[in-house]
């Protein structure tokens, strides 16, 4: 990481400002030398700047750029549950990162000798990322008409209990394309700022793509799970035995293996599909920020919590008088 002495930040840069948050003229938080890369969104842990690069770009050591936040529905103030505040960014420096010299050393950091093999597996993770981009844009128009023919309201206390295990799906989906633990833990963080709307989305896609594997008899047998097993861990360099021992842990088989049946019954479908080529989104797989910083003070809500029962002896029958002393 370098300076840029003519700032003018792009896409890559560092950008390091003193931030004000604002809900109108009510200051809500102060960032004093935020520090981030500057990519197309900025997530807190309690809202996202969507429009982040785009009201950034060009900025210099001196300027001051508003940027949009919209907030999470579990930030500790009720009365800012979902709305949208603005960020003034005073910049005070914009670095610019150096590419490293494809010494031998370097190169041996990833496994190949020779500036041609760097080149090469460059291209193998480019067309993963490709691939992965268009199979999610296609999962995205066949949800699009689920959606659309199906409007029906999920429970909320069906959206809460579940929203952890659609969240767990969507992470072992992201690990089984390769995605990195880094560009997991972004998108993830987008997932989780309204995460009972994106549960409820991804329960009735999950539903519908069930209810098809069961009209198909499309199962998932061990042999599958040992495949996508080796998958992941040639993709993250590890042993299957030590991937294995980790989702057993973090409880992910259950998650993995409604994944497999998804992906094959999204597969079924999409044999079946017309295409037509398109230019790529760029945004789409543009790497987010995300920072570790609220720009609401105070204990954000967990969503996904159940409000506590009431007890049998706290309950009182409608216009039944107290019971005596």
């Amino acid at each position: 990481m370098v300076p840029k002495p003519e700032g003018n930040a792009q896409f890559g840069d560092i950008v390091i400002a003193d931030v004000t948050i604002r809900d109108g003229d009510r200051v809500l938080s102060e960032i004093k030398e935020y520090r981030g890369r500057l990519d197309a969104k900025l997530a807190f842990k309690d809202g996202v700047a969507e429009r982040f690069g785009e009201q950034l770009r060009g900025a210099s050591a001196g300027d001051k750029r508003m940027v949009d936040i919209d907030l999470s529905t579990a930030v500790a103030d009720d009365s800012l549950r979902g709305k949208r505040v603005r960020g003034e960014f005073a910049i005070q420096d914009v670095k610019t990162l150096r590419m490293p010299e494809l010494t031998h050393d370097f190169l041996h950091n990833f496994g190949v000798h020779s500036a041609e093999q760097f080149d090469e597996l460059i291209h193998v993770l480019l067309k993963r990322r490709l691939e992965y981009l268009q199979r999610q844009s296609a999962r995205q128009q066949v949800t699009a008409q689920i959606a659309a023919s199906q409007q029906w309201e999920m429970p909320r206390d069906l959206l809460i209990r579940q929203a952890r295990r659609a969240l767990a799906r969507r992470v072992m989906e992201m690990k089984s394309e390769g995605i990195s633990d880094e560009e997991i833990r972004s998108r993830q963080r987008l997932l989780e700022q309204d995460i009972l709307r994106t549960t409820e989305l991804s329960l009735k896609e999950h539903f519908v793509l069930q209810k098809i594997a069961e009209v198909e008899k499309i199962d998932v047998e061990e042999a599958d799970i040992e495949d996508e097993i080796d998958r992941i861990a040639e993709q993250n360099d590890e042993s299957p035995r030590r991937v294995r021992a980790r989702l057993e842990k973090e409880d992910l088989l259950e998650a993995l293996a409604a994944e497999i049946i998804e992906r094959k019954t999204l597969d079924l479908i999409l044999d079946s599909a017309e295409y037509e080529d398109l230019p790529l989104d760029m945004e789409a797989g543009t790497p987010v920020t995300t920072v570790e910083m609220q720009t609401v003070p105070g204990e954000m809500k967990d969503l996904t919590v159940p409000p506590p029962e009431e007890k049998p002896e706290e309950k009182k029958e409608e216009g039944a008088a107290p019971a005596a002393p």
